[in-house]
């Protein structure tokens, strides 16, 4: 069987993206486009506030540090620390993640009781972690205690469950938690709730959350997830996205009565949040591709009215990659490609770190401009 998990990947940068099954082409994960797009300014707060509080706790291995090996030893010190605690906050949350997966799972299953839920192990490093500046261990618990009253009191039929959906089209995918159907519900005329209705079915697309305080940005996800156009089974094959109704947020917190409150999300509000997540994919992906330098360098004219032509380090982040690197250093970074041009190939290739492949870079960058290496002519067409 394919899990989500297994078909979602990281990259360096902690972006995520779906291999499209059928081409293998890189998909962006929902979640990663609405973090890209969605300032987070607590974040450094937090961040602040840790490594300061991390400070003042061992003020006194700090001094020592700093005393007996310098400034940056302890300035390395506090951020490593920092990293750790960066690192027990992230597995903190992976292990929430898992313990919802398990639960949806459990529902899933057939004859399922209260006392057979299979939760993963705490791993010993997070028996004293806070989650959501609550221990951890208590958030398991009420999320339990959540998930089953919310089982017990909507009897849902689960269709789906950590389901891997795909919109090539528009470049993403995620892993939608599950799709209910509830019976003896019908959809408000005005789109915006459910109303009760005697033999009536719903079927709704969830998504579980444990955050203390809801997000505009949860019905964009929802909105995302029920505008996929196809959807991965468990065996593996690819088929047509199951159609929803509507969406709903589970939300498990302890001060609701019941530990969870159902929120959906439909009609006017959810086509609203599918076209703010419409422009934040648009912004993404044109941010991805614009390059991080402005435009061509300018220079000053000559003393005789005319233009000098780019060197080096004029030509950085214009898709000449490694080998600028090379050159600047062999030859200065103010070094005109015309100067660079009354080269021959040996001359280049006696520069330290220019080998064949980077000749064929030099040679291109060189016909951008008009110009080629000593000895050689630009073929035709060649030039920019």
């Amino acid at each position: 069987m394919t899990a989500a998990t297994e078909v979602r990947t990281t990259r360096e940068d902690d972006s995520r993206f779906y291999p499209y099954p059928p081409t293998g082409e890189q998909l962006d994960s929902v979640t990663t486009v609405i973090g890209a797009t969605n300032s987070k300014p607590w974040i450094k707060k937090w961040y602040g506030t840790s490594s300061m509080a991390w400070a003042v706790d061992h003020m006194s291995l700090l001094a020592q540090t700093l005393r007996d090996e310098g400034r940056q030893a302890a300035i390395d010190l506090g951020k490593d620390a920092a990293e750790q605690l960066r690192a027990v906050k992230a597995d903190a949350g992976t292990y929430v993640h898992d313990v919802q997966e398990a639960l949806i799972l459990w529902a899933a299953s057939p004859g399922r009781t209260g006392s057979d839920i299979a939760l993963p192990v705490l791993p010993d490093h997070l028996r004293d972690a806070w989650y959501d500046d609550e221990p951890l261990v208590d958030v398991v618990d009420w999320m339990v205690d959540g998930f089953l009253a919310f089982v017990t009191h909507f009897d849902p039929v689960i269709e789906a469950t950590e389901m891997a959906v795909y919109n090539q089209p528009l470049g993403i995918a995620g892993t939608l938690d599950m799709i209910i159907v509830l019976t003896g519900y019908a959809i408000h005329p005005d789109g915006d709730r459910l109303i009760a209705c005697r033999g009536s079915v719903v079927s709704v697309c969830v998504d579980t959350k444990t955050g203390r305080n809801p997000e505009g940005t949860w019905k964009e996800q929802l909105a995302a997830y029920r505008r996929m156009t196809e959807c991965l089974l468990p065996m593996g094959d690819l088929q047509p996205m199951p159609r929803t109704d509507a969406a709903a947020v589970l939300h498990l917190r302890p001060s609701y009565p019941d530990g969870y409150l159902l929120m959906m999300v439909a009609g006017p509000a959810d086509d609203a949040a599918w076209e703010r997540f419409e422009k934040a994919a648009s912004i993404y992906r044109e941010r991805q591709s614009v390059k991080g330098k402005p435009g061509k360098a300018i220079r000053p004219l000559r003393a005789d009215g005319t233009m000098p032509g780019p060197r080096i380090c004029d030509l950085a982040s214009e898709g000449y990659g490694r080998a600028l690197s090379p050159l600047g250093k062999a030859l200065g970074a103010a070094t005109e490609l015309e100067d660079l041009a009354r080269f021959t190939v040996a001359d280049v290739l006696a520069v330290k770190g220019v080998g064949p492949k980077l000749i064929e870079t030099i040679r291109l960058m060189l016909a951008d401009h008009g110009l080629s290496l000593a000895g050689e002519a630009i073929a035709k067409g060649e030039a920019a």
